[in-house]
């Protein structure tokens, strides 16, 4: 990967941070995260993300008002804000720079880069500064009559069974506080969930069948550790797709472990992988989507890539 350098001390760092993304002590971990950017010598100013979107909000004004170096403080959610509220400025995505300090409750991203997990490593990922050109998705929900919807994402699009488990989360949501939410959900929807029909198409495969899941990557981690695309690579150019066809949910219970290794990618019969930089997603059933845990509207699913577009915080060699 073409890495860059540069000093993070030269510059004054935009710091969003999501105190519901954290622990019960979030204000708690906000003074020694604070602490540690004094001693460093990091220049900063903070903004509050505490509502859903206002961490979108608050990089995108940050962006439009000059602002060309983030830090975001918190989990997979809120770095999915900021990436979308980066591009929604209109700047040139390839002058800004963003920094994640992993201390959310969902860090699939961060698992793809090696972060450590605790603050003094993170700390020391971040004085190295090193920066790779990110590729970054766009997916764009078409559906008749109504105008297109976009969002961007750093990490994995997931449609079928990944979906329904976040559609299940959004609104049947137990009395239950963090990961236990969407373990519980994921449990439910592994007895519940029927495989749908499905169908992609792009320059360089064609599939149509029905189908338990499938994942348009850039990262290689989500659902909360799960390696459903274990060969991606961030700067590539290509997203890694893959199909999971209809299976059992006794069979995908039986794979857990090797969803969790990324080995269901040899060991799961008749599963599809493929590279590319674009695609679409159908279906003549309901067909949900989500990016990051974020639902995405019902509709046909357009991808495409944007590739080396951000210049983001890396722990790989």
């Amino acid at each position: 990967m073409g890495n860059e350098v540069f000093k993070v001390e030269d510059h004054l760092w935009y710091v969003v941070v999501n105190p519901n993304a954290c622990d019960s002590h979030c204000f708690d971990n906000w003074p020694k995260v604070s602490a540690a950017l004094d001693k460093a010598g990091i220049r900063y100013e903070m903004h509050i993300s505490d509502t859903q979107g206002s961490g979108m909000l608050a990089a995108r004004r940050i962006c439009e008002q000059g602002g060309r170096h983030i830090m975001v403080i918190g989990g997979d959610g809120t770095i999915n804000e900021v990436v979308n509220g980066i591009f929604l400025s209109g700047v040139d995505t390839k002058e800004v720079f963003l920094a994640v300090l992993p201390l959310g409750r969902g860090n699939d991203w961060a698992r793809a880069h090696n972060f450590p997990t605790d603050l003094e490593h993170v700390m020391e990922v971040f004085r190295r500064g090193h920066f790779l050109r990110h590729d970054i998705g766009r997916v764009t929900s078409v559906r008749e009559n109504e105008a297109p919807f976009h969002r961007y994402f750093i990490n994995i699009a997931g449609f079928g069974f990944d979906a329904e488990v976040i559609y299940d989360v959004t609104y049947n949501k137990p009395h239950f506080a963090g990961i236990s939410v969407y373990m519980l959900s994921l449990a439910r929807m592994l007895f519940r969930y029927k495989s749908q029909p499905l169908r992609v198409q792009s320059p360089d495969f064609s599939f149509d069948g029905k189908t338990f899941l499938m994942v348009a990557a850039i990262g290689k981690y989500n659902g909360g550790g799960m390696c459903q695309a274990p060969e991606s690579v961030a700067d590539d150019g290509l997203f890694d797709v893959v199909i999971i066809p209809k299976v059992s949910n006794l069979r995908v219970i039986a794979n857990v472990k090797n969803l969790s290794d990324g080995s269901h990618i040899h060991k799961i019969k008749g599963i599809r992988s493929f590279r590319t930089a674009s695609l679409t997603i159908s279906s003549d059933q309901i067909l949900r989507g989500e990016v990051e845990g974020e639902l995405l509207p019902l509709g046909k699913y357009e991808i495409d890539m944007l590739p080396n577009s951000l210049n983001v915080l890396t722990n790989l060699p």
